[in-house]
């Protein structure tokens, strides 16, 4: 029997919802983040709210400056490119160790069934969560939990990036890179799995350098 969830905490509650308004887009890049309005919305005091804003800060998501209050983080190409760098070196270095252990059950059907989650997700925030768990069971063999730890720590601030970049790098070819990611990796073909997804990060670097400029700042 599987053990039960643990409930939420309220801090987990509030990072949880507050993060779902930016990364869905309810929030825009460089608006301000109406903490008494979401606090009357959600049925909670302003404070928790506050400390999500200031650790979600420490995550990329939020922007912090005086005299300007709590702002959702605007887009920094150079910033992006810098995670992007970072990612390029990391992660096919947990392909490779996943993908090359060669092919189990287990392991198809994990990239399988998140393939098919991923193509089946309806919403911006139901799209990015299933596109992060497919690129994560790609690597879910990786023997490295602290390499597998800062991959996802750089995926997550990946994803306001390829909020804004959707609408140049999420075509009919960026789809097609995550079926045949999911075909070399399950065939066990290291190469040509880590050929695609290198391919696939960089064509969403390149769409986040090509908006530079990003929405005004709401007042």
């Amino acid at each position: 029997m599987p053990s039960p969830v643990a409930p939420l905490t309220r801090s987990e509650w509030t990072d949880s919802h507050l993060r779902a308004e930016i990364l869905s887009g309810r929030l825009q890049p460089g608006q301000r983040i109406p903490v008494e309005r979401l606090a009357e919305a959600w049925g909670v005091s302003p404070t928790p709210i506050r400390e999500s804003v200031r650790r979600l800060a420490g995550e990329g998501l939020v922007d912090l400056a005086p005299q300007r209050g709590a702002r959702v983080a605007t887009i920094d190409a150079a910033v992006a490119a810098e995670i992007y760098a970072v990612r390029l070196l990391l992660e096919p270095v947990a392909l490779r160790e996943s993908v090359g252990r060669g092919t189990d059950e287990a392991f198809e059907r994990s990239v399988t069934e998140s393939f098919v989650a991923l193509t089946r997700a309806r919403g911006v925030a139901e799209q990015h969560d299933r596109h992060r768990a497919f690129h994560l069971a790609l690597m879910s063999r990786c023997g490295n939990r602290t390499l597998l730890a800062e991959i996802e720590s750089l995926m997550d601030r990946s994803r306001l990036f390829q909020f804004v970049a959707k609408p140049l790098a999420r075509g009919a070819a960026h789809a097609d890179d995550h079926r045949l990611l999911m075909e070399s990796a399950v065939a066990g073909r290291v190469d040509d799995t880590i050929r695609v997804h290198t391919a696939h990060l960089t064509n969403t670097l390149r769409a986040v350098e090509t908006l530079r400029a990003t929405s005004q700042p709401e007042e």
